[in-house]
């Protein structure tokens, strides 16, 4: 086992029988990916149908070619998904969702998602032991990762020993699963600058789709009338939407690529209309949070920067709330935010205010009649207070809005600290990441992936938040952080500052 973790240089021989057999397996993988589409055609799909397998057959071709395409595809294809905006798209849903243009049967429980983050990692950890160059990278992350996945299959095995439902257990706990996978595979097969590069373009490009999808919605079927819609896409959009905001700020307070600055900002229009019409209050706050930290970083960093930029904001919000206080249409959403949290909400936030209270009243119920082990994954919790119905969501007496509190709830407290120990070494470690890595492109990438996670996990705690999507984004972010010391170990790229910002030259440091 020890000579795997040794570099070797093998012979011309050595590589041309590699090769040779490289091209029979992906011989062998188109033959069964035609043998499929056959029968596929046999089954008279529809065109669509029939495209779409097509499309996910050249993503699992890709990804046997070289591994790291498949996290792109994983990371592009989930972020563009949404089952309000498009609920026909496939690559997040089960092959036994009828309403999924790759339905196959009423019994194939698995997704295109999880079968292209198991076949990524199938073709990673074999292509590397048969060239004989494993040598797995776990970093500071991964272990406060799998120890919390621990828990959770620990509470998904008490909770069914203890009369829980199966379809549910395994529903609630299923997307947990892909936080460590996504780490342990971005971790790894994100080497270079390049790479890193590329897998945020892939992120943004996604995201400006969905963007683009939500003004089409609005357009196509509210006909531009968002008077009474509570939102028009899944909550997780909205967080996810700050991702492409943060990554804008940066790319510009750290001069990345013109490319990356300007077509962003010509992107941007159709990110920021969506995520108004989304109307969610959290993911404003948090955006507005990560916003206030990178103030805050530029105080530490470049002071004079600071004092132009700080004061023109804060006066420029303040005269957006007293102008936008009482409006009620989509311009005046940022206000009406700001205002419930300081006590004034509408009818609606108010009732939704009142839900989650009395939601947190029974979570603390649950957690006090089972701490150390929780009620575990698939059993109701217990209400002391009734909630109002919302059983137009099926698991409303099993999902709790308040995420964090939740996994105590479930899993006990031992499996909670877990959480917080994941949490607390991300944060960490991700600011280290900030402070070390060169001015630049790959401080601007440390930055946004560590404003995620941290937007994240502070929504989590007023809304739902373990969904497959978030969970793919989360575990993706923390796998760059975690690589982040290996690819800054490249030699850098030249950077300017912009010098009329700065009063000291910047110097470009490594980890």
């Amino acid at each position: 086992m020890l000579d795997l973790l040794v570099p070797r240089y093998p012979d011309v021989m050595t590589i041309a029988r590699r090769n040779e057999r490289r091209w029979w397996i992906l011989f062998l993988v188109v033959c069964v990916l035609t043998g499929v589409i056959v029968v596929l055609l046999r089954r008279r799909m529809s065109p669509e149908s029939v495209l779409a397998f097509l499309i996910f057959g050249g993503v699992l071709i890709a990804t046997a070619i070289q591994p790291r395409f498949g996290v792109y595809a994983i990371l592009g294809l989930t972020l563009f998904g949404d089952r309000s905006l498009h609920p026909w798209y496939p690559f997040t849903k089960n092959l036994s969702s009828p309403e999924s243009i790759m339905y196959v049967s009423d019994s194939f429980s698995l997704s295109p998602q999880e079968l292209a983050i198991v076949w990524t990692l199938v073709v990673w950890l074999v292509r590397a032991a048969t060239e004989r160059r494993l040598r797995i990278h776990f970093g500071p992350l991964f272990w406060p990762a799998a120890i919390f996945l621990v828990f959770n299959a620990i509470g998904l095995v008490y909770g069914l020993a203890n009369g829980g439902n199966r379809v549910i257990a395994l529903w609630e706990v299923r997307s947990i699963f892909y936080l460590p996978l996504m780490l342990l595979l971005a971790g790894n097969l994100i080497e270079t600058r390049a790479h890193l590069n590329t897998l945020f373009w892939v992120a943004t490009i996604a995201l400006f789709a969905k963007g683009v999808a939500g003004v089409w919605y609005v357009h196509d079927v509210l006909k531009w009338d968002l008077a009474g819609v509570e939102r028009i896409a899944e909550h997780a959009m909205s967080i996810h939407f700050n991702f492409f905001f943060v990554l804008l700020v940066a790319a510009w307070l750290y001069r990345d690529s013109a490319t990356r600055r300007f077509s962003m900002t010509l992107m941007a229009p159709f990110v920021l209309f969506s995520l108004v019409a989304n109307f969610r209050r959290a993911g404003f706050l948090t955006l507005g949070m990560a916003l206030g930290l990178i103030v805050l970083l530029l105080y530490i960093e470049n002071r004079r920067l600071f004092f132009i930029i700080a004061p023109t904001g804060a006066v420029s919000l303040l005269a957006y709330l007293i102008v936008f206080w009482n409006n009620q249409g989509p311009i005046g959403i940022l206000a009406r935010a700001v205002r419930s949290v300081i006590g004034q909400p509408s009818a609606r936030d108010a009732a939704s205010n009142v839900y989650r209270d009395l939601e947190n009243i029974n979570i603390m119920f649950n957690i006090r009649m089972s701490p150390l082990t929780g009620i575990g994954f698939g059993n109701k919790f217990h209400m002391i207070v009734p909630l109002p119905d919302i059983s137009v969501f099926e698991w409303w007496e099993y999902i709790t809005h308040n995420s964090i509190m939740w996994v105590w709830m479930k899993i006990g407290v031992i499996g909670f600290y877990g959480l917080i120990l994941l949490l607390a070494l991300t944060m960490l470690y991700g600011a280290r990441m900030v402070r070390l890595m060169p001015y630049g492109q790959l401080r601007v990438f440390a930055l946004t992936a560590t404003l995620y996670i941290f937007t994240h996990f502070v929504y989590a705690y007023v809304d739902m938040s373990w969904e497959n999507g978030s969970m793919v984004f989360v575990g993706t972010m923390m796998g760059v952080i975690n690589a982040l010391p290996q690819i800054a170990t490249e030699k850098p790229l030249p950077v300017r500052p912009w010098r009329v910002f700065s009063s000291q030259p910047v110097t470009n440091n490594t980890a």
